[in-house]
């Protein structure tokens, strides 16, 4: 088995344990992404792909997170979450433990680094066009501060000017202070209906907020896992038309810096 095919092995234990839990207590979550791509064109992983993403609601994703500290079986997994101090994401992790992957991107930073599948909390953004302008723009600004303070970034993205700025706007700021101060904004709206949900690390994606409750299963490899029922306008929203494939050349996973299989 090559190295691609044994990573998405791996990774489908992790799927399977999220699934269990979210069965067992009734939990709401949806593929999302990549994910839903390759559970609609090829009923699995992306051949090339070599990750997994699940969604939630906001009120989903915090049930599954306290429900996580109780069901997990610690020994296996590691729950990773903004609570953990040099983690400086959003969004959550279900590590494997004893594995070991490590992304240019995050090479650098003082995290859990086990093979993991993430899991994305999505928030009510507003619906008046200027108010979400200046939401999505605070927003933006304190993710790329957080990212810049807790390490992420490969080699070429810290020679960009961009990255000097926001490590200049963030250097007298603790790095809890600022995702203290990014939870209680993609908190905000949350307490009112909107259109549109989002999450704060990918916010370029908005979702109808309705889609997020109407699932359906799909077939992903040998399993069964939840997805939009409303897949088509999600995918052709963000690749356009999903079911061609993408030129050869395009066909590339994430750039792994270093992978550890442990006994797995």
């Amino acid at each position: 088995m090559d190295e691609k095919h044994r990573l998405q092995g791996v990774i489908l234990i992790i799927a399977r344990e999220i699934d269990r839990i979210c069965r067992d207590n009734n939990i709401k979550y949806f593929m999302d992404g990549g994910t839903q791509l390759g559970a609609v064109r090829h009923n699995g992983f992306i051949p090339w792909d070599d990750d997994f993403d699940i969604g939630m609601r906001r009120s989903e994703f915090e049930r599954f997170v306290d429900v996580c500290r109780i069901s997990l079986d610690s020994k296996q997994f590691y729950l990773e979450t903004v609570e953990d101090e040099g983690y400086g994401f959003s969004f959550a992790k279900i590590h494997l433990n004893n594995t070991e992957i490590v992304e240019e991107f995050s090479k650098n930073v003082k995290a859990h680094h086990g093979i993991f599948v993430d899991i994305f909390p999505y928030d009510n953004i507003p619906d008046a066009s200027l108010n979400r302008k200046f939401f999505l723009m605070e927003n933006h600004i304190l993710k790329n501060m957080i990212w810049v303070k807790a390490g992420y970034g490969d080699d070429a993205q810290k020679k960009r000017m961009t990255y000097k700025i926001f490590n200049a706007m963030s250097k007298m700021i603790p790095l809890s202070n600022l995702k203290k101060k990014r939870e209680t904004l993609i908190r905000k709206y949350n307490d009112r209906e909107t259109q549109y949900c989002f999450t704060s690390d990918y916010p370029q994606n908005w979702l109808q907020c309705g889609w997020l409750d109407d699932l359906v299963q799909y077939q992903f490899e040998t399993d069964m896992f939840w997805g939009m029922r409303n897949y088509d306008e999600f995918l052709h929203m963000l690749y356009g038309n999903y079911m061609n494939l993408p030129p050869i050349e395009k066909r590339v996973a994430h750039s792994n810096y270093r992978i550890v299989f442990g006994p797995y």
